[in-house]
């Protein structure tokens, strides 16, 4: 993850090649011209285009229980060749031991299973090019090699819909060459969501008589634009465009170049209002200080800075 990447994040690279992958469960259902992953229990079973809605619908939190899941159903959409059945190993081969992708920290759910495929890693990875998961799409692939050739190969999927609360979800298959002939394939899924964000953080536009817009640049001298909004419906604006942010599910690893400081910050009209500043950082993040104290980070911020360098009529950096 993410990340996330769910989630779509950076793969680690084994052998040669970069490959992805995550974690996932479920039992084993044959049906049609191929070996479908099905949950155990009736209330499991629907299908993922019932239960996925939009991405980013407002500022709804997840959960664990619900991204986990999450993670069950996409799981049940891999369709896998004819006699694919599961199986559990003490040892398993050095490149199936770990999921490919990193971490997405404490609000990811992962979950895996292995399987073992009587054709040949070549004939497994074509068979899942041609049977994608229903709901889903292709999202990348890798190899792995060494000097005896293509050890591992990798395939990728996202849901086309994410549901609210949810931040991203991936499912990733790798197989490898079994030792008695075929093919050993892990099967993994992991979807990322959102955590429930801070009451302090939420702005009351009714409650604050200004918005104090600011930007400090460094082109060619460090300098700050700064701008004093009175007009209610700005005010409002500027207040929905953050309280509608979700809370941030992990911190982004790399960054841009940020060549701007932008800071939001909403004046009360009086007591027990407090002063609520809003720093969106252009990397994903957005900061928030409550009276000084500072609150956990949300996410997603270009239409704020969007917003900011409209009103102080300056063209946004790079």
């Amino acid at each position: 993850m993410a990340r996330a990447r769910p989630v779509p994040r950076a793969g680690r690279a084994r052998g040669t090649a970069t490959i992805t992958a995550v974690t996932a469960t479920a039992a084993v259902l044959l049906a049609g011209c191929g070996t479908r992953m099905a949950d155990q229990s009736a209330r499991d079973r629907p299908g993922l285009a019932a239960t996925v809605g939009s991405p980013g619908a407002g500022s709804a939190a997840g959960s664990r229980a619900g991204a986990h899941g999450l993670a069950g159903r996409l799981l049940t959409r891999l369709v896998l060749p004819p006699g694919a059945r599961p199986v559990r190993m003490r040892a398993l081969p050095p490149l199936l031991r770990q999921p490919q992708i990193p971490a997405g920290g404490t609000h990811e759910a992962d979950v895996h299973r292995l399987f073992l495929l009587s054709e040949p890693m070549s004939a497994v990875q074509s068979f899942l090019r041609a049977h994608l998961p229903t709901g889903m799409r292709g999202s990348g692939d890798g190899q792995s090699a060494d000097s005896t050739g293509i050890t591992m190969e990798s395939l990728s999927f996202e849901p086309r819909t994410l549901p609210a609360g949810i931040n991203g979800a991936q499912l990733d298959t790798a197989v490898v060459p079994a030792a008695g002939g075929g093919s050993l394939l892990r099967a993994d899924a992991a979807v990322i969501w959102y955590p429930a964000r801070s009451a302090a953080e939420l702005v009351d536009p009714a409650r604050y008589r200004a918005a104090v817009v600011s930007v400090t640049l460094s082109n060619p001298r460090q300098h700050t634009v700064r701008r004093t909004i009175t007009s209610r419906g700005v005010i409002a604006r500027l207040a929905g465009m953050a309280n509608s942010l979700h809370a941030a599910p992990y911190q982004p690893p790399n960054c841009p170049a940020i060549v701007g400081s932008y800071r939001i910050t909403f004046v009360p009209a009086a007591r027990p209002a407090a002063q609520v500043v809003v720093t969106p950082s252009g990397c994903m993040t957005v900061g928030v200080a409550v009276a000084g104290a500072g609150q956990p980070p949300l996410w997603g911020d270009t239409g704020l800075i969007r917003a900011a360098t409209r009103l102080l009529h300056i063209k946004p950096g790079p």
